[in-house]
């Protein structure tokens, strides 16, 4: 029966080995001459896998300041002949670096984004939005010394023409041909249909357009003709004087005086109205369609 000693120095040796090396001792005992000192045979260890997953350890930094400064020794005195005391183990927490906003990341855009920028700018990103969504797709790479320089003629690509005039066009664009405007005109006095109808028209909506990047149907719009009540048009919206949007415009009539007022229909913006122009029934079709908003009333008989 082996002594107590030798069992405490094979539990050692077994710990020491797989610890240092990451190997599992096939044996649940090491022969009496490797405890004693003697070497190992092949066949003894064999290597195994390291038991459960392996964790990372989560690299967080934390800046602290003693409360109590530490006195210094005497001269011709010992370092050890003046021991800390308890109150110079107390601190305050300077910085955490685990809840510090992250410095944002400067990259190049290889094409264009929408809500970022546009092909060949230099933007600030965070640090996450810059690897899942610019670098790991491969729309853009780090602004690094190298790549600036490798990158410094992409604003002058011959296809420039094709990008958008802002990050933001495109959005703007989708935004604006999801609205239906009501252009509320005049029930008892002659009118004809100006831009600056259809500029009030959109403000009244919220949204500020000037009049110079309005343009309406090349047919005159007259009235008040009661044919033309809750029929359709299209305006086009200019974008930055580059890109253009299609908006649908409805007819309204309206009168100050509320007992000629015609019957309110709610939620009339939701259900397409007759196209006032042959020509433009395709798109006013297609517009309707990409908004998830339109209501159809056959659709809701069923």
């Amino acid at each position: 029966m082996p002594s107590r000693s030798c069992v405490s120095k094979d539990k050692m040796l077994r710990s020491l080995v797989q610890g240092l090396c990451g190997l599992g001792i096939r044996n649940n005992r090491l022969p009496a001459s490797l405890a004693a000192g003697g070497s190992i045979r092949p066949g003894i260890i064999e290597p195994t896998s390291p038991p459960g997953p392996t964790l990372q350890h989560v690299r967080t930094t934390f800046i602290l300041k003693r409360k109590k400064r530490v006195e210094l020794v005497k001269t011709k005195k010992p370092l050890n002949s003046r021991k800390l005391k308890a109150r110079h183990f107390l601190y305050e927490l300077v910085e955490d670096t685990n809840i510090k906003n992250a410095e944002p990341v400067k990259v190049i855009l290889k094409t264009s984004v929408e809500g970022v920028g546009s092909r060949g700018d230099v933007v600030e990103v965070r640090p996450h939005q810059a690897r899942t969504q610019l670098l790991l797709p491969g729309l853009a790479v780090y602004a690094s010394p190298e790549n600036l320089e490798q990158y410094k003629n992409l604003l002058h690509d011959p296809s420039e023409e094709d990008q958008p005039s802002s990050p933001f066009a495109n959005k703007t664009i989708k935004e604006l041909s999801m609205r239906v405007i009501s252009v509320s005109m005049n029930l008892h006095q002659p009118w004809t249909l100006e831009p600056w109808h259809v500029r009030v028209a959109f403000r009244k909506t919220g949204i500020i357009v000037p009049e110079d990047a309005l343009s309406l149907p090349p047919h005159t719009i007259s009235g008040p003709d009661l044919s033309l009540q809750g029929k359709e048009f299209i305006v086009r919206v200019k974008v930055n004087n580059k890109e253009e949007a299609a908006v649908r415009c409805k007819i309204n009539h309206f009168s100050t005086d509320p007992s000629k007022r015609l019957p309110w229909s709610a939620f009339h913006w939701e259900y397409p109205g007759e196209p006032l122009f042959a020509e433009d029934a395709p798109l006013l079709e297609e517009l309707a369609r990409n908004n998830p908003c339109t209501r159809y009333p056959e659709e809701e008989a069923l």
